[in-house]
């Protein structure tokens, strides 16, 4: 079994399988005799393949980053007003990681464990994502904001903000109401009234969203 050659078939295989189930589960639900079983193979073979859990997990982010680098580059080249397109953005990056949310977790506990190859995989594609955005920011934003001085600062905190989402959602949040709150937060500021919001919204093309509507009282459901 040691000195077998390992075959690009079953690793494709397990990752294929893996990915189904992670995206269903949570990352301490899944047991790695889960998908042993359900792909008809000794947990031994997924190990041979894979280190640990966390290297299955991560291998399967990675296959996957592909898929959301092409959606994520259609909601950015579709033509409309930038807020428009930082909504599309935001939705996008939110629905992969909707049920990924121990991916951050793990790689800030994990990262220097990684593949190399998988490492550096991670790294540029979210570099493209980020080069891709700066250039939206540096075309599409008013020349003296502080978004289009400092457009790679502002790319990060926007990530920052989706992945902050992603950890911290409560259940009852629903995902396209984050994408609007994350958007408008992005481009107004926290301190942004409702009312403020929703009339620079309908300026850069963006409906407020409905959490953000005052209600008796003067305060909001957010």
């Amino acid at each position: 079994m040691r000195g077998r050659k390992k075959s690009p078939e079953i690793r494709a295989a397990i990752l294929e399988c893996a990915s189904e189930v992670f995206a269903r589960r949570e990352f301490h639900e899944v047991l790695t005799d889960d998908i042993a079983a359900t792909l008809g193979i000794g947990k031994g073979t997924i190990y041979r393949y894979f280190d640990s859990k966390e290297a299955l997990y991560f291998a399967t982010i990675v296959e996957g980053i592909q898929g959301m680098h092409a959606a994520v580059t259609t909601a950015l080249e579709q033509p409309a007003p930038i807020a428009i397109r930082l909504e599309r953005l935001v939705a996008t990056i939110l629905s992969y990681f909707w049920n990924r949310r121990d991916f951050f977790i793990l790689l800030h506990r994990h990262e220097p464990k990684l593949d190399p190859r998988e490492r550096a995989e991670w790294q540029q594609r979210r570099e493209e994502v980020l080069e891709q955005v700066r250039s939206m920011l540096i075309d599409d934003l008013p020349r003296a904001s502080i978004g289009r001085r400092h457009p790679r600062l502002a790319v990060e905190i926007l990530l920052g903000m989706v992945r902050s989402a992603c950890l911290y959602r409560e259940p009852a949040d629903d995902l396209p109401t984050l994408a609007k709150v994350i958007t408008v937060a992005f481009l107004h500021g926290i301190t942004c009234t409702p009312a403020a919001a929703a009339g620079n919204g309908r300026r850069l093309g963006l409906a407020t969203p409905r959490r953000l509507h005052p209600v008796r009282g003067g305060r909001s459901h957010s």
